[in-house]
């Protein structure tokens, strides 16, 4: 049952934009309703803000290997590549 709770708490509170005070204000009224006991609030809150954070972390690598990928589609100079040039520049200006 409090898995089931979970599953539709992530799915319908949205878990990329819960915090901690969401996440107790949630539990908070599952816990009124009797839908969550209350030695079991906290343990729920706390394993809901780490789903939250631990799916942020993953959306943030997605976004950042989707980035990466057209980045080297396009071709696009890299910081990386400047700095490259300017130390070969360096080198040339010092002979």
């Amino acid at each position: 049952m409090r898995t089931m709770i979970e599953r539709s708490l992530l799915t319908g509170i949205g878990l990329l934009s819960l915090t901690r005070e969401k996440a107790h204000e949630i539990v908070d009224g599952l816990v009124q309703r009797g839908e969550v006991q209350r030695d079991e609030a906290k343990d729920l809150i706390d394993r809901l803000v780490k789903r939250g954070e631990e799916e942020r972390k993953a959306m943030h690598q997605l976004v950042r290997d989707d980035v990466t990928a057209v980045m080297n589609e396009l071709d696009l100079v890299t910081k990386k590549d400047i700095q490259n040039l300017a130390a070969k520049i360096d080198t040339l200006n010092k002979k």
